[in-house]
């Protein structure tokens, strides 16, 4: 973090002067390990192992925050009688399919409460309920793709039918199923698979847990030692599970950040960039099961929280995309927005390139032919399209690799004998447009540009912009109904100087939101 988050860590260093205890997990000794009160070195790759043994530590010593943890945790639910652990079934969870490779989760759900069925799933459910004569069914595997309910998961139905035990004893109790599960990571464990020794693992346990109380919290920092591991969102699951049993989620303080790798990372997660979800993390609607907007919101809205109001977000989003198109008599233009199909991931599109089905590609500050996994199968994909646009600083490798790529070199490809059309459309640096940063606690930084871009430069707005203005003049006149989308689209945003540069300030406001009169939202609420 003091090298690569410097600006951030100096806070820590402010946290630390002022009696804040500093600990550095990493397998080397970097500046931060340097400066902490603590180095923890890891063997690479060990995270999980090394979370479930201070997991254990809480739950084998009772040092959970209890209250908290009834009142504020699921820990007091109880689970589905069907479901075992690995101890019982050889060291896989129960619902393992063998013909898919993944787990059918049907045994894993509350007893007495249903799950309603993920976006990316609802199609062959829909299907099939229909064939059955009966409601859509909600035992399509319901949480196998958890992603595509959005950010607040799946909705639970028959809620009234939750079972709880708050004394935390009822064997099928989460609480209880963490601690048969959490147990078989000692320290001993520990420092057999990390490497830590286990007076070095007791301290880090100590110093954690006598931090985490009704008066004191911890927090976690992580970054790509995380995410870039195949199982990081287990890593980042696991931290979950320990910082909700010391109490230290929703409190100041505490919490789970990510040190994000690029300064806007965060707000372009918030907008979004995911192909399942709709800005502000509202699930993509699936064609067979999503006919209006009353049945989208009754998939998926929450009956608790704030996404109990997820039909305002979903109808503020469809007036800030169609304007005074969307009206209640035509349900805000629901029918306009696109729906998902299936999994449309990065090796999924890759996958449909070879297949000959996928036939264009956009690239905005991505660079696949080397900077992803199996970038072979990414360059023979491109080579595979239609069309490919690049939009980057410079000529990177996604680029040139026609001409100048190891399939090239090696006589596998030949340049002559690839059909795709490759365009390079140099992009505008941060410097060189304005906009706004949105860092890991959405806190949101506007800058203004410093100078203009050179040459053919131009920002990732201005390319957009004129994009859609471009396209949509070219169904100017059109009376196919398939055009209305386009047509009908809130594209008024007002342009400035000699390259016509669309005011990043507009779209700020409306991403922000407004009132029904026009006005400004100036607060959440």
């Amino acid at each position: 973090m003091a090298e690569c988050h410097p600006v951030g860590f100096q806070w820590v260093m402010e946290a630390k002067a002022r009696g804040a205890t500093l600990i550095h997990i990493d397998p080397r000794l970097t500046r931060t390990g340097a400066l902490a009160d603590l180095h923890v070195p890891i063997r690479a790759g060990t995270d999980i192992a090394l979370l479930g043994g201070l997991i254990n530590y809480v739950l084998g010593n009772g040092l959970e925050f209890r209250e908290y943890v009834v009142n504020y945790t699921n820990a007091a639910t109880i689970i589905n009688e069907d479901f075992k652990d690995t101890e019982d079934l050889d060291g896989l969870f129960s619902g393992w399919r063998d013909d898919t490779a993944s787990y059918s989760t049907d045994s894993w759900q509350y007893e007495g409460v249903r799950v309603a069925s993920a976006a990316g799933k609802r199609q062959q459910g829909a299907k099939e309920a229909r064939e059955a004569g009966t409601q859509r069914s909600y035992q399509r595997h319901a949480t196998e793709r958890g992603h595509e309910h959005g950010s607040h998961g799946a909705s639970l139905t028959d809620l009234h039918n939750l079972r709880r035990d708050e004394t935390l004893e009822h064997p099928r109790c989460v609480f209880q199923l963490l601690k048969r599960h959490y147990r078989r990571y000692t320290p001993e464990q520990v420092a057999t698979i990390c490497g830590i020794p286990e007076e070095l693992f007791r301290q880090l346990a100590r110093a954690v847990t006598e931090n985490s109380h009704r008066d004191r919290t911890t927090a976690w920092a992580y970054a790509v030692g995380w995410t870039q591991h195949t199982v990081g969102v287990q890593y980042i699951r696991a931290a979950s599970v320990l910082q909700l049993l010391l109490g230290n989620i929703g409190r100041p303080g505490g919490g789970i950040m990510a040190l994000r790798g690029h300064a806007s990372i965060q707000g372009s997660t918030d907008i979004p960039t995911l192909y399942n979800l709709l800005p502000g993390y509202l699930p993509m609607p699936h064609p067979d099961s999503h006919g209006s907007l009353d049945e989208y919101v009754a998939d998926d809205s929450a009956d608790t929280g704030y996404w109990g109001n997820m039909r305002a977000y979903a109808v503020s989003l469809l007036k800030a995309y169609w304007g005074d198109a969307a009206t209640a008599d035509n349900d805000f233009c629901f029918d306009y927005l696109p729906r998902i199909t299936g999994d449309h991931s990065t090796y999924q599109t890759v996958q449909a390139q070879l297949d000959g089905t996928c036939k264009g590609y956009f690239l905005n500050g991505q660079n696949p032919a080397v900077g992803s996994a199996n970038a072979r199968a990414q360059r023979l994909g491109m080579a595979n399209l239609d069309w490919l646009v690049v939009r980057d600083f410079s000529m990177i490798e996604s680029a040139t690799w026609w001409k100048d790529g190891p399939e090239i070199e090696s006589g596998e490809l030949r340049t002559e004998a690839i059909g795709t059309e490759v365009f390079f459309l140099p992009a505008a640096a941060h410097t060189e447009k304005d906009g706004s940063f949105t860092n890991t606690q959405r806190m949101l930084q506007w800058h203004h540009k410093a100078v203009d871009p050179p040459g053919d430069a131009r920002s990732d707005l201005w390319f957009w912009y004129h994009l859609g203005r471009r396209i949509r003049a070219k169904l100017a006149g059109s009376t196919a109904e398939r055009d209305r989308p386009v047509l009908d689209l809130n594209w008024s945003y007002s342009t400035s100087g000699a390259q016509q540069e669309p005011s990043a300030e507009e779209v700020l406001q409306e991403i922000n939101g407004r009132q029904a009169d026009g006005s400004c939202l100036s607060t959440y609420e």
